[in-house]
This record gives structure tokens, C-alpha cells and sequence, in this order.
């Protein structure tokens, strides 16, 4: 199950989207500052990390270092604050999206149907299994090469 992380120092907008995010079947940590979000990417890496941009103790995007970046985790960045400088350089760190507050649920929404869903995985395994049985130890391998 997808497992998504909430960090923004307004308790109501994290309400909101565990509110919302729960709707969808997936699980949810929360955190109100950096400290707290280091500590649930300890417990739990996310599959995508909804983080404010100005929070208490510096900014959202730090969190973007504390993760190997082939760890897939995408970040959305949440701002009330919004600007084109902030957005371009969001986006270059990485980010899969970047929400001015209010926040649109309609997009949240979005964004979490792009998540891959463990039957939807299972699924394309089983059809690759069956493909690389049915191509059997080398493939499709041709040659040509003189008679011995």
C-alpha cells in the first residue's frame, strides 16, 4: 500500500490532506517541521512526500538530500507563498508538482492516482515472468557462425 508523508507546520492543511489521502486507501505520517519529518523518513520511506516550502526550522526542500535520489520518492511542494523563482527552483531539485495554497484537492488527487498500486505491480510481474519464460534462457539470440 502506498504510504505518503505530510509535512507542513499548519495542522489544519495536514488534516486536510490525510483527510483526503485516506479517501484513497493509502496511509499517512504527518509532521509540523523538518525534525519530525526526518524522524518518519527513518520510520518509514515514503512513496511521495507533500511538503510545505517555509516551515519552522528552514525549508521543505532540505528534504529532498535526506533521500537517495533512486529511491523514487516523489515530492510535491506546497506554498502559500508562491513565486516563479520559488516554483523553477522546486522543480529542478526535483519536484513531481508544486501546489499554491489553498490547495486544489482536485490535483492531490491526481498526483496520487499516478502512484503504482501493489496489484497493478503484481500484475506487470506476472506478465514479465511469462515473457521471459516464453523467450527462454537467451532470448531471441540469432547467429551465424561457421559449421564446425
Amino acid at each position: 500500500m502506498p504510504h505518503v508523508l505530510i509535512v507542513d507546520d499548519d495542522p489544519s492543511t495536514r488534516e486536510a490532506l490525510a483527510a483526503i489521502i485516506a479517501e484513497d486507501g493509502l496511509t499517512t505520517a504527518t509532521a509540523g517541521d523538518l525534525r519530525e519529518a526526518r524522524i518518519q523518513l527513518v520510520r518509514q520511506t515514503p512513496d511521495v512526500v507533500f511538503t510545505d516550502l517555509k516551515l519552522p526550522d528552514g525549508s521543505g526542500v532540505d528534504l529532498f538530500e535526506d533521500l537517495d535520489p533512486r529511491s523514487g520518492v516523489e515530492f510535491v511542494v506546497i506554498t502559500g507563498h508562491a513565486t516563479v523563482e520559488s516554483a523553477v527552483s522546486a522543480l529542478k531539485m526535483g519536484a513531481a508538482d508544486y501546489l499554491v495554497k489553498p490547495i486544489n484537492m482536485q490535483r492531490v488527487k491526481a498526483i496520487l492516482s499516478r502512484l503504482p498500486r501493489a496489484g497493478d505491480l503484481k500484475a506487470e510481474i506476472g506478465t514479465l515472468r511469462g515473457e521471459l519464460r516464453r523467450m527462454g534462457r537467451f532470448g531471441l539470440m540469432l547467429g551465424n557462425s561457421p559449421i564446425m
